[in-house]
């Protein structure tokens, strides 16, 4: 009933604004396209407790999420890197009046280490660091990852690009492309199964264009998550920084 009260409200004028577990939204999904979605009705949801969220166990693991809203017409989605774009964005969604999902993951954040706070633009994404020999692009929580990975593998002398995809839908296709052409190389990182999430909308980006670019994902397999720390899946799952720029710097990325 939620999600329909929430479309109620928005219908009347109001903007609400719904935070519950992503987990939970998998609950409340048909009402979420039938009364939001289909409305149009500028409804704000946010998903705390997206991607893994260890000791609450497999049926709380948020990682389907970035997946089963992308493709659901009329959505906006969003992952903010840190607490400031978190707020940017909850600012923006608010004067959108459209259905929005903003995503982000359990618990507090330490001091950011990310100086650059770009102002949001619908369906922009963000170059937090220019390069010539991979693209990297991540969402979320992974684009402060993606960053250390960066600095990692330039002591291996590459050079990596890396871009905070901020949106997921819509998608800054302008910007992916103007990168991957130039580097001829790219991966992208999610706390999000790599089927139907940030991964895929970027090889749909590659295959419509016709390129020949090698892509790898680095996400969720197809499977449940089981019960673990943040820290022991991600490790389990080679989603940490070191296995992630190892594989980039020992070999050529393969196409996925």
């Amino acid at each position: 009933m939620l999600f329909g009260f929430a479309g109620g409200l928005a219908k009347a004028g109001m903007i609400p604004v719904v935070p519950i577990y992503s987990s939970f939204y998998q609950r409340g999904y048909d009402q979420v396209i039938h009364d939001i979605a289909i409305q149009n009705v500028g409804v704000v949801m946010c998903a705390d407790r997206a991607g893994i969220v260890g000791n609450d166990g497999e049926t709380h693991q948020g990682i389907f999420d970035l997946s089963f809203f992308s493709i659901v017409p009329n959505l906006t989605i969003m992952a903010p890197k840190d607490f400031e774009e978190l707020e940017n964005m909850l600012e923006y969604a608010v004067e959108l009046k459209k259905p929005v999902v903003i995503r982000y993951p359990r618990g507090g954040e330490g001091k950011s280490r990310i100086d650059i706070h770009e102002k949001i633009e619908e369906g922009k994404a963000e170059i937090i660091k220019e390069g010539t020999d991979i693209t990297i692009i991540a969402i979320g929580k992974m684009v402060e990852r993606a960053i250390n990975i960066a600095n990692v593998i330039e002591r291996q002398g590459k050079n990596a690009e890396v871009i905070n995809a901020r949106f997921l839908k819509p998608i800054d296709k302008e910007t992916i492309l103007n990168s991957i052409t130039k580097t001829n190389r790219v991966i992208t990182i999610e706390d999000n199964i790599v089927k139907g999430g940030l991964g895929s909308a970027v090889e749909e980006i590659i295959v419509e264009e016709n390129l020949q670019i090698p892509l790898k994902k680095y996400g969720y397999p197809d499977e449940f998550i089981k019960h673990g720390s943040v820290k022991e899946i991600e490790n389990k799952y080679g989603l940490d920084v070191e296995q992630i720029a190892e594989d980039i710097c020992k070999k050529e990325v393969a196409v996925s």
